[in-house]
C-alpha cells in the first residue's frame, strides 16, 4: 500500500471531528450498555456516515433501535452488517432475535440456523433455535435443539428453564417440571422459573405441589409481586386483592415488552380494533381536535388507531420497556410511566376521550377508576374499555391466569351510581386462550354535557 493509499484508509476511518472510529465506536458501546440510547444512536450513526457498512456499527445500531420499538428500521441495519461481513454469526444471532420478537418466526429460524451453519457449537443460537421451534409446533425438536445447548453449557439456568416450557408444549409435564426445577436450582429465585414449574404442577393437577411451591417462592422472596399475585389466584378467598399490584404489572409487562406483540397477534387479539371502532362510531368523521389518553397503552397498539382523532394523543403505563415499544410506533404526543388512577384523579376536566384496551383485566374493584375517569374527562366527554367477562353470581373474580372479570350486573351498577350520563355493553370477543374464544365486554360511558346557555346580548346582570 503506497503512501496516497494509507492516507485515503486513515481518512476513512475517523469520523468528521477527526475521531478515529474504534474511539467512537467504544463510546458509543458504553453509552448503549449504560442505558443512554440517543448518545450511542448518534454516535453509531456517525460511523456509519463514514463507513456506511460498518458491520459492528451497522450490528449495534440495529440491536439499539429494536430496543427503541422501530424494529423494521433495525432489520435493515443488521442486515448490511451480515452482508458486509457473512460470518458476523451474533449479528444473525441478533437478526433472528429481532425476527423473533417481531413473531417472524420463520425468518428467526433460518437466521438461527445460519448461526449453527456457521458456529455448530453456538449455545445461544441452539437455545434460541429452540425456542422458536417451540412457538412453531415443533416441540419434538425445540426440546432437542434446547437439550444440545444445555449439553454445551450446563449451568445456564435459562436454557433448563425454555427447556421446561418446550416439555410443557409438548404435553410432558413431568418433565417439565424436572427442568423448571434444575433451573431454579442453578439460579435461586428466579420469577419466570418458579412460575413456569408451578404452571407445569398445576396444568397437572397436582394443586398441593403447585401451592407448596408458591409458599417456597415466597419464603425466599416475601415481597415478589408475582408471587403474591399468583398464589392469590390459585388460592382464592380472603387472599384476593381488590386490583393487582403496579409491581406486579410493571413487572409482568417489561418481561413481556419484547414479544408482547408477537404473541398478542397468535391470540387474534382484537381489544385495540374494538376499542377504535366504538370511537369511529361515536366521532364518525375524525376531526383531529380530541385530546385523547390512552389508559394502559402497552406497545402502542391502539395508538395509530386513535391518531386522526386526536389534536394530542397520550399513553400512560407502567411498564418503562412498553413505553419504549410505543415510542418506535410515532403515532404518541406524549408517553408516561403513571399509575392509571392517580394519573386521572390529577388530570381533572382535561380529557374528550379516554380509552383502554385490556387494562382493567389487572383491576377487580372499579369504583375509584370509574370516579377517577369521570373527573378527568370534560363534560361530553367519552370513556371506552374492554372487561373480560365473568358470571353474575361474583362481581369480579381473579382467574387462575392472573386476570379479573366482572360481572355485567356490576357494571351495570357502578356507572349507574357514579353519575354517568350513559353506558352501554356489548359482548364481544376479545382473543384466543388454548385455542378457545374469550368472551369480553366493550363498554362505552359518557359525561354528563353542560347545556348550552345564551349569553346576554349586553349589560350587567343583577
Amino acid at each position: 500500500m503506497n503512501r496516497q493509499q494509507r492516507r485515503a484508509v486513515e481518512k476513512q476511518s475517523r469520523n468528521g471531528k477527526g475521531m478515529l472510529l474504534q474511539d467512537v465506536l467504544a463510546k458509543a458501546i458504553k453509552a448503549h450498555q449504560e442505558g443512554d440510547l440517543a448518545t450511542a444512536e448518534k454516535n453509531y450513526r456517525s460511523i456509519i456516515v463514514a463507513l456506511p457498512n460498518h458491520p459492528d456499527a451497522c450490528h449495534f445500531l440495529g440491536v439499539l433501535l429494536h430496543q427503541r420499538g422501530r424494529s423494521a428500521e433495525a432489520v435493515g441495519f443488521i442486515k448490511r452488517a451480515v452482508t458486509a461481513n457473512p460470518h458476523y454469526s451474533d449479528a444473525f444471532n441478533n437478526l433472528g432475535n429481532v425476527h423473533k420478537e417481531c413473531g417472524e418466526l420463520e425468518e428467526a429460524k433460518e437466521c438461527y440456523r445460519k448461526v449453527i451453519e456457521l458456529s455448530p457449537k453456538h449455545p445461544a443460537a441452539l437455545n434460541n433455535l429452540g425456542i422458536v421451534l417451540k412457538d412453531l409446533g415443533d416441540f419434538a425438536e425445540a426440546v432437542q435443539v434446547i437439550s444440545t445447548a444445555i449439553e454445551l453449557e450446563p449451568k445456564r439456568a435459562d436454557f433448563y428453564h425454555n427447556l421446561g416450557n418446550a416439555y410443557r408444549k409438548q404435553g410432558d409435564l413431568k418433565k417439565s417440571a424436572e427442568a423448571c426445577r434444575q433451573s431454579i436450582a442453578l439460579q435461586p429465585y428466579q420469577a419466570d422459573a418458579y412460575k413456569s414449574l408451578w404452571r407445569a404442577l398445576y396444568l397437572g393437577r397436582d394443586f398441593e405441589e403447585a401451592a407448596k411451591v408458591l409458599r417456597q417462592w415466597l419464603e425466599n422472596e416475601p415481597e415478589n409481586a408475582i408471587a403474591k399475585h399468583t398464589y392469590a389466584a390459585q388460592m382464592g378467598g380472603e387472599w384476593v386483592p381488590e386490583r393487582a399490584s403496579d409491581d406486579y404489572v410493571q413487572q409482568t409487562f417489561d418481561n413481556f415488552a419484547g414479544s408482547f406483540d408477537q404473541v398478542l397477534e397468535r391470540l387474534d387479539y382484537r381489544a385495540p380494533s374494538l376499542v377504535a371502532s366504538a370511537v369511529g362510531d361515536i366521532h364518525s368523521n375524525p376531526a383531529g381536535d380530541l385530546l385523547v389518553l390512552d389508559a394502559g397503552c402497552g406497545t402502542g397498539l391502539c395508538g395509530p388507531l386513535l391518531t386522526p382523532y386526536a389534536i394530542k394523543l397520550i399513553g400512560i403505563d407502567l411498564s418503562p420497556k412498553m413505553l419504549v415499544k410505543a415510542e418506535g410506533r410515532a403515532a404518541y404526543d406524549e408517553l408516561l410511566v403513571a399509575e392509571l388512577v392517580g394519573y386521572l384523579e390529577k388530570n381533572p376536566t382535561t380529557f374528550d376521550l379516554i380509552v383502554s384496551a385490556d387494562t382493567l383485566v389487572y383491576f377487580g374493584a372499579l369504583e375509584l377508576f370509574a370516579q377517577a375517569a369521570k373527573t378527568a374527562l370534560k363534560p361530553g366527554g367519552h370513556l371506552i374499555f374492554t372487561l373480560e367477562k365473568g358470571t353474575i353470581e361474583q362481581d369480579f373474580k381473579l382467574n387462575i391466569h392472573g386476570r379479573y372479570s366482572h360481572s355485567q350486573a356490576y357494571v351495570e351498577r357502578l356507572f349507574a351510581l357514579s353519575g354517568w350520563d350513559k353506558c352501554s355493553i356489548i359482548d364481544e370477543v376479545l382473543r384466543k386462550e388454548a385455542g378457545e374464544p374469550v368472551l369480553g365486554m366493550l363498554i362505552t360511558a359518557s359525561v354528563i354535557k353542560l347545556p348550552f346557555v345564551v349569553p346576554p346580548l349586553g349589560g350587567r346582570q343583577p
